[in-house]
């Protein structure tokens, strides 16, 4: 990445009143394509996001609030809602994740932010949407993550249903949010749209990644349990122990990497026996393929594994942590980390922006802003465009 090289969403301003993660998700990927992200914090506390810390560090606003900055303002003062409201006039897109209500309580709902901009994208996150039977109630993704089946369906059959350890359900929903904006501004660009509101419900978001569950419980009256590494729909694939302790990780999805791992490991009679001859079978009989699979592996150590299966072309990889991954050297050839100074802890190892387009990629401008950091540079451009309108209104 270069600095000569042109920032797609460059003249995009987005106004963020939302607190935690999915909001800053949807805010963050814009943020890095150049879009001018303003964070609008609750003085004296900020972003909820700010409390996610180890050893005293705002890691997760560092990770996810780099690009922007931010203002403090008080929304439930006049001065602040009026403030609000020259800020969204010159916007296109305003991202909140208030409890649904809220935001009409506050006197700053769509009908009055379209009334000041009738070309605003309102974006509205929430747990369940903003609308249905559960639309009041305070919606933290591990409540959808439970809800939804995802925890249903992750981890092992003889232990309880397992919640993500980060917050999945949010980063979906952010990622949702970041492509309906998208569109929502090709409408307005290309078909002469106005602004709308998109309602993201991290329920559905998470939900739409089990979508294949509803068609089978229609077709089989199965629900699918707990598989640990297994998988629901394709076999052989698990994670599985090597001679010193460590884990690899394999899958033969298709047909012909099934059949080429039995050729590999020599149990070529496996290929045409009833229980192996094909995926849905296979799934059935997925625990006497592991088992098979697993004696071969457990005889060998991770690189004795890693070199003989890919010597042979079949998918393994190692199990590692994310010390292991940033020496790794896929990591390093791909440069999934950029060095970032931080004003607080120097050089940091900052993910690089996502996706990656060839002409227009994603770049680190700024670090996560501090608290309020922006606010008399913002007031000072709102300024600056009264002006303008008061000299080009002839007074």
């Amino acid at each position: 990445m270069t600095e000569n090289q042109p920032n797609p969403l460059s003249d995009i301003r987005v106004v963020d009143l939302s607190r935690l993660v999915a909001g800053n998700m949807v805010s963050h990927v814009l943020a890095d394509f150049g879009a001018d992200v303003i964070k609008i914090e609750k003085p004296g506390s900020g972003d909820d996001l700010r409390n996610w810390k180890e050893d005293g560090v705002e890691i997760f606003w560092k990770a996810y609030s780099r690009n922007k900055r931010s203002v403090c303002w008080n929304l439930k003062s006049e001065s602040g809602k009026s403030k609000l409201l020259e800020l969204a006039a010159t916007a296109h897109v305003l991202i909140e994740n208030f409890v649904p209500g809220k935001l009409e309580e506050m006197g700053l709902g769509p009908e009055i932010l379209l009334n000041a901009n009738p070309k605003l994208i309102i974006v509205r996150v929430s747990g369940w949407g903003q609308t249905g039977l559960y639309h009041e109630r305070p919606g933290f993704g591990t409540l959808v993550e439970a809800m939804s089946g995802y925890a249903h369906l992750n981890g092992f059959p003889d232990k309880p249903p397992a919640l993500p350890p980060l917050a999945t359900a949010d980063m979906i929903a952010g990622l949702y949010g970041a492509y309906a904006i998208m569109i929502a501004l090709r409408n307005i660009e290309f078909n002469g749209g106005e602004g709308q509101v998109i309602d993201v419900a991290l329920f559905e978001s998470i939900f739409s990644f089990i979508a294949s569950e509803p068609i089978k419980h229609r077709v089989s009256g199965k629900v699918s349990e707990r598989l640990g590494n297994q998988a629901i729909n394709t076999a052989p694939r698990n994670v599985y122990p090597t001679s010193d302790g460590k884990y690899i990780a394999l899958s033969a999805a298709v047909q012909s990497m099934c059949e080429r791992l039995l050729k590999a490991i020599n149990r070529t009679e496996l290929i045409d026996d009833p229980r192996f001859k094909d995926n849905e079978s296979r799934v059935k009989n997925r625990d006497a393929i592991d088992a098979v699979i697993g004696e071969f592996i457990s005889q060998r150590s991770q690189n004795e594994n890693l070199a003989f299966f890919e010597k042979a072309g079949v998918t393994v990889g190692p199990v590692l942590a994310v010390d292991a991954v940033m020496k790794h050297e896929y990591a390093k050839d791909r440069e999934i980390l950029t060095e970032f100074q931080d004003p607080d802890l120097g050089s940091i190892p900052s993910h690089t922006p996502m996706p990656r387009l060839s002409r227009t990629p994603g770049k680190l401008h700024t670090p996560a802003p501090k608290l309020g950091e922006h606010t008399e540079e913002i007031e000072n451009e709102l300024l600056e465009i009264e002006k303008k309108e008061f000299n080009h209104g002839g007074y």
